[in-house]
């Protein structure tokens, strides 16, 4: 199975959840990184899943900002799944960097600022919304300079 079967299958075992972080990036073109894991949001206080297969890292976000660009897409075989926006991809990878690790956030930054609609007013805009300006901020001003 290709990564993306894995997600609509992660997806449709946690339906509340929304894929994010470096599997996200990965989706978005954003890293060149295969994750080895199905990374996956879901909000604080929902049932945090154990899944084996595809190996996958259940993440807890915050409940109040679950939702902020959280989109539907599907596989080549019309199978659904929840996906955070390349925006809040980026976004999330900077401020929890820790994670997803400083070089691969700072790498998934800049290839979404050289894609086309690349928009840092946007960035700053939803670091402000779920937290995280702290960290985008700086890293926004070295790419511009």
């Amino acid at each position: 199975m290709g990564m993306l079967s894995d997600l609509a299958v992660v997806s449709a075992v946690v339906p509340r959840g929304t894929i994010c972080l470096n599997s996200a990036l990965s989706y978005w073109d954003l890293s060149d990184e295969i994750p080895s894991q199905i990374h996956i949001a879901v909000p604080r206080g929902a049932h945090r899943p154990s899944i084996e297969r595809p190996p996958t890292k259940v993440h807890v976000f915050s409940a109040e900002t679950f939702k902020v660009d959280r989109q539907r897409a599907e596989t080549d075989a019309h199978e659904p799944f929840w996906i955070y926006s390349r925006e809040r991809s980026v976004v999330d990878a900077i401020r929890m960097a820790r994670w997803v690790g400083q070089d691969l956030a700072l790498h998934a930054l800049r290839r979404y600022m050289q894609q086309p609609g690349a928009n840092a007013a946007r960035l700053a805009e939803l670091a402000r919304q779920i937290g995280g300006s702290a960290r985008l901020q700086p890293a926004l001003e070295a790419h511009l300079s």
